[in-house]
């Protein structure tokens, strides 16, 4: 016993001394971290930027988009005036991005128009996302390498010349303060510009060029919330370009930038339609699909007529300008046909979705398998005509061949969000 207690009980009081000390200490040190925790600044957080993204204002983005737009809208009346044109009006010339098919025809005028803008903007906006329709136009469609590409015209002022001054920021004063109720603000890294730098290409090939515009759209977070719509030839004579623009939730409806000339007819002028003309669509020359022919049908319903008009844009300022009352798109135009468009029918208290009754989303990378393509196809609706939107609408998603194509070739997952 005595062996016991002398060897190993001192064995085991040095061991437990230190283990109680510490049982002691270490929660006061604890307590003491905790405590100049409180007062310390917080660390930074590895991967993350402690800075804000810069917050620039929606009015004065668009007053450079207008701007741009503009400089897009005078490029295309200078090839215009110095394409070699047929006897009957048509560009003699004429490339394609798609083998074949007249709606990808791509000509000098497309890409000076694009080159003036983007520039103009990219300068006046450092770190601005912007898509532009011709971006690859020249590297990997089957224009690659083709005439227009290389077209002397390319090197006109905007693109070979002295720099052009600053894009102005002024001219869209009636959605600034004072006269706004505030400014509309938003994230830099959250917006996006689409640019469409000559909407109706096969209009302007055949000699309709009063069928032509250029459109810049911008998105905030995949939403459409401003346009500017360029009119380079309003009207059959020498009137210079007009734009028109929008900016959604303003409670402003459209400005001008520009003379509006009065047009000779109801579709590119003016006046709302006749009372016996209600509604009128406007509508594409593509036949043979039955989708759309069910959205044409379900329009003119309850009575009214059609007309043929040429390219989305175009549409879309007929409906913002009360000059048509819905419009039906095919189920090829992409955001940068639409993005400029929704946001001038909307400002105006109309509507714009897919055929499905869907938001349209404009992301600078779409997430796969969704494209910039709207595959879901185009409705736009003036003031007014809520109610018959709806109703084309449900009449293309009670379609079975709909639903087949949006299940099937358009790669849409059965209980997802079509617009999503």
């Amino acid at each position: 016993m005595a062996r016991s207690c002398n060897g190993r009980g001192r064995s085991h009081f040095f061991v437990a001394q230190p283990l109680l000390l510490l049982s002691i200490c270490l929660p006061l040190l604890l307590l003491s971290e905790w405590c100049s925790s409180l007062s310390a600044p917080p660390m930074p957080t590895v991967g993350r930027s402690s800075v804000a993204p810069p917050q620039i204002s929606l009015p004065s983005l668009l007053s450079t988009c207008v701007d741009a737009c503009r400089r897009g809208c005078d490029e295309i009346r200078r090839v215009h005036a110095d394409l070699d044109r047929t006897g009957a009006g048509s560009v003699s010339t004429v490339d394609y991005k798609i083998s074949g098919d007249p709606r990808s025809a791509l000509t000098a005028a497309d890409l000076a128009a694009q080159t003036a803008i983007v520039s103009a903007l990219e300068s006046a906006w450092p770190g601005l996302k912007i898509v532009g329709e011709e971006d690859l136009a020249c590297d990997i469609s089957d224009a690659a390498g083709s005439a227009a590409c290389s077209d002397p015209l390319l090197a006109g002022p905007a693109v070979a010349g002295s720099a052009p001054p600053p894009l102005r920021r002024d001219l869209c004063p009636e959605l600034l303060p004072p006269r706004s109720s505030g400014d509309l603000i938003a994230a830099l890294p959250d917006v996006t510009v689409f640019v469409d730098p000559l909407d109706g290409t096969r209009e302007f090939v055949e000699g309709r060029v009063r069928n032509v515009q250029t459109l810049v759209g911008i998105s905030v977070r995949g939403d459409s919330v401003g346009g500017a719509v360029g009119v380079p030839f309003p009207s059959d004579g020498d009137d210079q370009p007009v734009v028109a623009y929008g900016l959604v939730g303003s409670g402003f409806g459209l400005g001008y930038y520009g003379s509006r000339p009065e047009p000779s007819s109801t579709v590119h002028g003016g006046g709302a339609p006749v009372e016996g003309d209600r509604p009128l669509l406007v509508a594409g020359d593509v036949q043979g699909d039955a989708v759309l022919q069910i959205a044409y049908d379900a329009a003119l319903s309850g009575g009214g007529r059609s007309t043929l008009l040429g390219g989305t844009g175009q549409k879309c300022l007929a409906v913002a300008e009360g000059r048509a009352d819905v419009a039906v798109m095919n189920f090829l135009s992409s955001s940068w046909d639409t993005c400029a468009s929704e946001a001038l029918v909307r400002a105006t208290g109309g509507d714009l979705t897919d055929a499905f009754g869907e938001r349209i989303v404009y992301r600078a990378e779409p997430t796969s398998p969704a494209t910039y393509l709207n595959a879901g196809g185009v409705v736009a609706s003036a003031k007014g005509f809520a109610g018959l939107h709806r109703e084309i609408c449900a009449s293309v998603r009670e379609n079975g061949e709909a639903r087949e194509r949006l299940l099937g070739e358009w790669g849409m997952k059965e209980g997802k969000d079509v617009g999503r």
